[in-house]
């Protein structure tokens, strides 16, 4: 893998290497890459059998199943990009992303006809291919007639050649969509050269190989999940997908599995600890413990290396923007928890090939400020989102590169280790996703029918975020307190939801006449 550049021309290298090793393990079941090979050929032939896609992008709709994975595969194969639906969003939600994206094929697995239906019925002219049994899809097939149904057969021919699609490395990879701060998600278009640089530098850095068995923790719309799965399938390894009642209590999955790599956020880590499920040498088998998506405590790092003794420890940290993880922190034993600030993990050294500046509010290089960051891994724009663009991925006048401004606040010591201090606006992290307030905020907005409308945080000792606050202008109303968070479910994440409602008789104003947050924070 290490000498390609586009994900089609791995996947098929590799799933021809490893053709009779277990690629997968789920839900009981195993399969191995053959078998997962096959049937991804089996959906790039019926979207090539399209002959013309009108977008680059292809909708994937699945959950924790054998035929989502092989979607993905058969997306890429197909010279496509492949866009994450989950099942789990609000219908609403959904839409929009497939709106955004301009998909007009989706790849829809058994286990997701209930939520397409409720995300496209008012949408038209899309051609589903649905991966499984062709009886399970009769029902929603006869209820969209203003879509074009075709059936991925349950014999799937194998009797053909593996192919490579021409596609350059400039040409997307994926398509994910973030929180964004106007209430739009915000999509990502991340290309094969940033995908490929990520998995080249991981896969020697962590001496991946084909004895390895992954966790998969991560939603398909997270792009951790990439690395999971990726890393994992161009190095012969097993990928073990964790089922869903097992996601913030892993214990057991880990022990019985016999994982060798762990990635996960850290939240997990407090959640087990809150358990008393952490205990120390519990997972011997472990050989690395990878964690990313938000702060890393060093009481979380300090108790995961007490239960996996003999795993090499890591703090990754990386937007979305910058693909995956752009830096990494290892640690040891005696001397990081000297190095941690505000009982924080550092963030690390950024990756080899890679530059950083640290700026002011004026853009002027400072010892702490804003992070910004130049390299292969950097997507360089948003889709279809120009302003967006022009705000976030920048030229500095010393500097012919694009720059990606995080709107992470670090600082950095003489070796170049960065230490994460906070952000410069309102995002934050709540189970490893970032989110904008903003977009809270603009649903609150609507369900109230007020512009005095906002959501604060409450956070946890330890930095995590365990309760979301909306404050709404006005006299406590019960009937109004049940259509906002009726909104807020319709149109939100789960985990971007309000946990409480709270009416107030004057929402705080700054100087500027606008809604201080920081007055809403001491509220909470």
């Amino acid at each position: 893998m290490l000498d390609l550049y586009t994900l089609n021309e791995a996947i098929n290298e590799s799933f021809k290497r490893y053709r009779d090793r277990r690629a997968l393990e789920i839900k009981g079941s195993n399969y191995t890459y053959q078998e997962l090979y096959d049937e991804a050929l089996s959906i790039a032939d019926k979207i090539l059998d399209l002959e013309i896609v009108p977008t680059p992008f292809v909708a994937v709709c699945g959950y924790r199943s054998k035929n989502i994975y092989a979607s993905i595969l058969g997306v890429l194969l197909s010279g496509y990009a492949y866009v994450p639906i989950n099942p789990k969003f609000p219908a609403q939600r959904s839409k929009r992303m497939l709106e955004l994206s301009g998909c007009k094929v989706v790849i829809l697995c058994a286990e997701s006809t209930q939520s397409f239906f409720d995300c496209a019925a008012g949408l038209y002219d899309l051609v589903v291919i649905c991966v499984g049994e062709k009886n399970i899809f009769a029902e929603i097939a006869n209820k969209m007639p203003q879509h074009k149904f075709i059936f991925l057969e349950d014999n799937i021919n194998t009797d053909k050649n593996n192919y490579t699609i021409n596609v350059l490395p400039n040409s997307p990879a994926y398509l994910l969509f973030t929180s964004g701060s106007t209430g739009t998600p915000k999509g990502v278009v991340v290309s094969h050269k940033n995908v490929c640089a990520y998995l080249h530098y991981t896969i020697k850095r962590y001496q991946v190989s084909s004895g390895d068995r992954f966790s998969q923790m991560f939603d398909l719309t997270f792009d951790l999940s990439v690395h999971d799965i990726f890393a994992c399938f161009l190095s012969g390894a097993c990928l073990c997908v964790v089922p869903e009642g097992s996601l913030m209590a892993p214990a057991k999955f880990i022990r019985d599995n016999r994982l060798t790599f762990w990635f996960s956020v850290p939240s997990v880590v407090m959640f087990m600890e809150k358990m008393r499920i952490l205990k120390p040498g519990i997972f011997p088998t472990l050989r690395y413990s990878l964690f990313c998506g938000e702060a890393l405590p060093e009481r979380s790092a300090c108790l995961w290396q007490e239960a996996a003794p003999n795993s090499t420890l890591e703090n990754l940290y990386g937007p979305t923007e910058t693909t995956i993880a752009i830096s990494n922190y290892r640690w040891n034993r005696q001397k990081s928890p000297l190095q941690c600030v505000n009982g924080i993990v550092p963030i690390g050294w950024i990756f080899d090939k890679h530059t950083t500046k640290i700026i002011d509010g004026n853009n002027n290089e400072a010892l702490s400020g804003e992070l910004c960051i130049s390299g292969q891994q950097v997507t360089g724009s948003y889709l279809s989102d120009k302003h967006q663009t022009d705000l976030k991925f920048v030229h500095f006048v010393d500097s012919d590169k694009v720059w990606y401004k995080t709107g992470d606040l670090v600082k950095q010591d003489v070796t170049g280790c960065l230490y994460y201090l906070g952000r410069v606006d309102e995002q934050v992290q709540i189970r490893g996703y970032r989110v904008e307030l903003q977009e809270i905020d603009s649903v609150l907005r609507r369900a109230a029918g007020t512009n005095f409308a906002a959501c604060s945080v409450l956070k946890h000792g330890n930095g995590e975020i365990c309760f979301i606050y909306a404050f709404v202008q006005g006299e406590d109303n019960e009937e109004l307190r049940k259509k906002i968070m009726r909104e807020s479910t319709d149109y939100l994440p789960e985990y971007m939801v309000p946990t409480k409602i709270c009416f107030i008789k004057n929402m705080p104003l700054n100087i500027n006449g606008k809604i201080d947050r920081g007055a809403l924070k001491e509220l909470v």
